[in-house]
């Protein structure tokens, strides 16, 4: 029977119409408990049970509308013998009966194929993922002081970190360590005791194993014990026996636990690890939990810094927080020497030696690199707020991929979103707001720095805030944060915020609505520190005889500035003075700053974008971006100077140079 004959058969005797009705049921069946699943608590694995069943059921029904439906309706022709005379209680098989089971035996082979694929895909991979996942994670909790002494907390919180140190540097696992949990206390606006600590744990970073230990004092020695559980607390996997070392040297016993925990580790799960590094003295380790505890306060942080270094000359990590510093202090020479001085403990401290490539990627403003090398970083402590931020920063600015700043974010559950006293979430969240404007997704993050702001008031995210009202078109809002930061903020404060709104107008392309913005500031007139926003309103509105003058005072104050230079130039180009542009423009050629990271190529840019000199412009935003300029909310694609260009070819290549 010919296959086009076949199927004018099945629809004479609608056998399409009765599998078309089982494939459009299932599919509603589908679309339902998809829907329904999640409110009625229904495991997520669900819809995929359905999916199979309905695979299987597929062949099974073509054989029930067979039996009940096409049987009745087949001509059964009697077989006959050699003589042409009927067999009795023979029949012969129909063509289209043949054809039929051929193809219900072709579509159960098909839905096998499914079937299996999907169970292999869903089912048997899933728990070869949770099995990875989990044994990548190892919490260890605060250690219990029960010397009856609260100044010997610190002995706890050095033998944590020094475990973990051990654990991330021989790479057996990613940490999760008490300092972990407390921030994500903070993030989760939680106020848990040890106990729910443990819940915390589970409910939300899942790990392997759990490290748990105290220590006491007996007969002036110190005495450590410890043990290590399943990540669900239903078993205990091993009970250490007491370490014990004399009271004045913590560290003997810390150093003893270390090694009985990664030897434990080592032989049950990794294999045998050599250990490289020997501790630092307890007294400068002592300085540097006292520096971390004053990260965002850099006289008493870089006081602490370098009493560790006093304290413990070979001490790696205090040295590595000076570089990082200065380098925040923009003095990137200083921190460029520091780093030079610095040499890994071995050739084997691979954690060590990532570091200082990483500080020499960013002070070289190999920005490609430094994503790279703090990638490696982050996968030994993926879980630290500040290496999580750090991570987000350089993703965003350095190599401006906000498209990949979610996968980042989302590592650590931000459920609540409360950043007050923790500058790392701070960075985190503005990074991720801005990351979300630059992707067009206003909502998301108007609802964040909303959320954030609830418990902080950030000047810095009502600038970002504005960003997405403006974006977005929201003019009434826009107004209301404006009123917000002139009721809550200095007047220098506002006049900075209108002058960021007005050129957020100017990138939107509207520049009449921008002048009103600019208006404000130069009603208020240039006082002392606001001088600078009232020179820039005059620059942005186009008043360039005005605003040369005031540019002019500014540039007095600071020669140096390649920003300044470049914007006199332009003004001077502006009013057709060419003698003061050449003037402005050897000056800004004849500038030397080290470590610029590309200023200066982009100030001519700058200046060459204004003038309509394409082809200069692309070139030295080329040379500037391979110099390492970062990209942020007032540069590249957010310069109003570069408004006209966004979206020529060349102009986008330059914003995916580090792609």
């Amino acid at each position: 029977m010919k296959r086009k004959d076949f199927w004018k058969e099945c629809k004479e005797k609608q056998v399409v119409n009765k599998l078309s009705l089982y494939v459009v049921t299932s599919w509603l069946l589908i679309q339902v408990l998809g829907s329904v699943s999640e409110p009625l608590g229904l495991p997520k694995e669900s819809v995929t049970i359905l999916l199979i069943i309905l695979f299987i059921g597929f062949p099974i029904n073509m054989f029930l509308v067979w039996k009940y439906r096409l049987k009745a309706l087949e001509v059964r022709k009697p077989k006959k013998n050699k003589e042409g005379i009927p067999i009795p209680g023979k029949f012969k098989k129909s063509a289209f009966k043949k054809m039929y089971f051929s193809s219900m035996s072709i579509f159960s082979i098909i839905s096998l194929i499914f079937v299996v694929w999907i169970v292999n895909k869903k089912f048997m991979n899933a728990v070869n993922i949770s099995k990875i996942e989990s044994s990548d994670k190892i919490a260890i909790l605060k250690f219990g002081n029960n010397t009856l002494n609260t100044e010997n907390d610190i002995i706890g919180k050095m033998a944590v970190d020094w475990i973990a140190h051990g654990i991330t540097e021989n790479k057996v696992a990613q940490v999760i360590s008490p300092e972990i949990v407390d921030k994500y206390e903070k993030v989760l606006k939680a106020s848990l005791g040890p106990e729910q600590n443990v819940d915390l744990l589970k409910d939300y970073l899942l790990p392997e194993k759990i490290i748990s230990g105290n220590y006491f004092l007996k007969d002036g020695k110190l005495l450590f014990q410890c043990s290590i559980k399943k990540g669900d607390l239903s078993k205990t996997l091993i009970s250490f026996k007491p370490v014990a070392c004399e009271a004045e040297d913590p560290m003997e016993c810390i150093e003893a636990l270390k090694q009985l925990v990664l030897g434990y580790l080592s032989t049950v799960d990794k294999g045998l690890l050599n250990i490289q590094e020997t501790p630092p003295k307890y007294e400068a380790y002592q300085y540097v939990l006292k520096a971390k505890e004053n990260y965002d306060k850099g006289d008493i942080f870089i006081d602490y810094v370098l009493k560790a270094i006093e304290a413990d000359s070979n001490y790696f990590y205090p040295k590595i927080l000076r570089v990082s510093h200065y380098y925040n202090e923009g003095e990137f020479k200083k921190a460029d020497s520091l780093l030079k001085l610095i040499k890994p403990f071995s050739e084997t401290q691979k954690r060590q030696n990532n570091l200082i490539k990483f500080y020499q990627a960013v002070l070289n403003g190999e920005n490609d690199k430094t994503v790279e090398y703090l990638k490696v970083e982050y996968n030994f402590t993926p879980f630290d707020l500040e290496t999580n931020s750090s991570l987000m920063v350089v993703t965003q600015q350095f190599i401006n991929k906000p498209e990949d700043i979610d996968s980042i974010f989302n590592t650590i559950p931000a459920l609540g979103l409360d950043v007050k006293d923790c500058i790392e979430c701070e960075y985190r969240v503005s990074v991720k707001v801005h990351a979300d404007i630059e992707l067009g997704n206003y909502r998301e993050a108007i609802d964040i720095v909303k959320e954030v702001n609830k418990s902080l008031d950030s000047f810095y995210l009502k600038k970002i805030l504005l960003t997405a009202y403006v974006r977005s078109e929201d003019l009434t809002k826009v107004e209301d944060v404006l009123e917000d930061i002139k009721l809550n903020n200095s007047d220098s404060n506002l006049q900075e915020a209108c002058l960021f709104t007005g050129k957020e107008f100017i990138m939107m392309g509207q520049k009449e609505k921008a002048n009103e913005y600019f208006d404000r500031i130069i009603e208020m007139g240039s006082k002392g520190k606001d001088v600078e926003n009232y020179a820039l309103a005059l620059y942005f509105k186009g008043d360039m005889p005005n605003a040369s003058e005031e540019l002019i005072q500014l540039n007095q104050r600071n020669p140096k500035n390649p920003d300044l230079i470049a914007k006199l130039a332009i003004a001077h180009a502006s009013i057709g003075d060419q003698q003061k542009v050449d003037k402005y423009l050897t000056d800004l050629e004849q500038l030397s700053i080290d470590y610029q990271f590309g200023e200066i190529d982009y100030a001519f840019a700058q200046y060459y974008a204004a003038i309509d000199e394409k082809d200069m412009m692309l070139k030295h935003l080329l040379k500037a971006v391979s110099k390492g300029l970062r990209f942020k909310n007032d540069t590249y694609q957010n310069d109003p100077h570069f408004f006209k260009y966004r979206n020529d070819s060349g102009f986008q290549t330059v914003l995916k140079f580090w792609h």
